[in-house]
């Protein structure tokens, strides 16, 4: 029997589950992703906290890997997302469920969507703070980029080379002119400088090129909520 108390959770979504409770998927530091039932959960007060975005600290018990039982919960934070920043926060948690195991420790990934939700709730810029945490995402599931050196030949980038990224390797220069990257501008993605709508756009396409083969064919359902919005 594994018993957990008092744990500083995400939660990710929750799902009606027989008559009065639901399965709520949680995000924890320690214990990764964690399915559990909220029991008597509908038409209580708990009922509120247990959506989408709010942090809270939870108590559950089960064996093995299997569904746990929530035992304890208090609200930590409430999120207040809207507008845009809605659509931004389901792809953080659909890239989450997607991507992340369960019962596996992510501190980084955490702490990463806890401040991804706290920079969209301040009004932040969607299409910045996505792609923070998109490279955040693919740096602890062992596939983040070097933007500052040729995969190839290791050597600097040029700020006025052109670079192709080659998946699972990196940024090579590019064959011709004119293709591909220009290297000041992934020199501004390494240092997170996205003044310019050129940095943007180019994270956008990159970490969406890397994010691919990870996801599968199936499209994320948030993305549709975000076509249009830059993010």
């Amino acid at each position: 029997m594994t018993r957990v108390a008092d744990e500083s959770a995400l939660v990710l979504h929750a799902r009606p589950y027989r008559e009065t409770s639901a399965i709520v998927s949680l995000l924890t530091a320690a214990h990764g992703r964690v399915a559990v039932v909220a029991r008597g959960l509908r038409g209580h007060r708990r009922g509120n906290w247990m959506q989408p975005f709010n942090r809270v600290r939870a108590s559950w018990s089960g064996r093995g890997g299997g569904l746990a039982t929530l035992t304890g919960c208090e609200l930590e934070r409430h999120a207040w997302l809207a507008g845009d920043s809605v659509a931004s926060g389901f792809y953080v948690v659909e890239l989450v469920s997607r991507l992340l195991p369960e019962h596996e420790a992510v501190p980084a990934i955490f702490a990463a969507a806890c401040w991804v939700l706290e920079r969209l709730e301040a009004g932040d810029a969607p299409e910045v703070v996505l792609r923070v945490f998109e490279r955040r995402l693919l740096e602890e599931l062992g596939y983040g980029l070097d933007f500052a050196r040729d995969a190839e030949t290791g050597a600097d980038l040029e700020p006025g080379g052109q670079y192709v990224l080659h998946a699972g390797a990196g940024f090579v220069a590019a064959s011709s002119a004119g293709r591909g990257f220009p290297g000041a501008v992934l020199l501004d993605i390494g240092a997170e400088r996205y003044q310019s709508r050129a940095a943007r756009v180019a994270a956008r396409k990159i970490f969406r090129q890397s994010l691919s083969p990870l996801l599968g064919p199936r499209p994320l359902a948030s993305r549709r909520l975000l076509t249009g919005k830059r993010a």
